[in-house]
């Protein structure tokens, strides 16, 4: 059942509504199904909607995350890296003598 598709959508409505029809009779008449798969389609549309919108925006912030992280880390090797060539003979001789201790 393809549920994107409109015309397929209401016509699947329309007959399990004509065999819940049978089974109660037809107390209620065509009118009312015909209100009934017509709120069940706007219904439909707009949970397809809002299911479509949640996933564009979870794609969206799963990317920010990916490039935040991939940023994050690359600025964490950078600062690692350069206090490693900041540091003068003194101090890497007085880093020694601290790690001894």
């Amino acid at each position: 059942m393809d549920l994107g598709n409109k015309e397929k959508r209401i016509k699947y409505l329309e007959d399990k509504f004509d065999n819940l029809l049978d089974i109660i009779g037809q107390n209620y008449g065509r009118s009312l199904m015909k209100e009934l798969v017509s709120r069940l389609d706007l219904t439909i549309d707009g949970f397809n909607k809002e299911m479509s919108e949640l996933f564009t925006s979870l794609k969206s912030r799963e990317s920010d995350r990916q490039k935040y992280l991939k940023n994050r880390n690359t600025s964490s090797k950078n600062k690692k890296h350069v206090n490693v060539k900041k540091l003068t003979k003194w101090e890497e001789k007085l880093k020694e003598l601290e790690q001894i201790k």
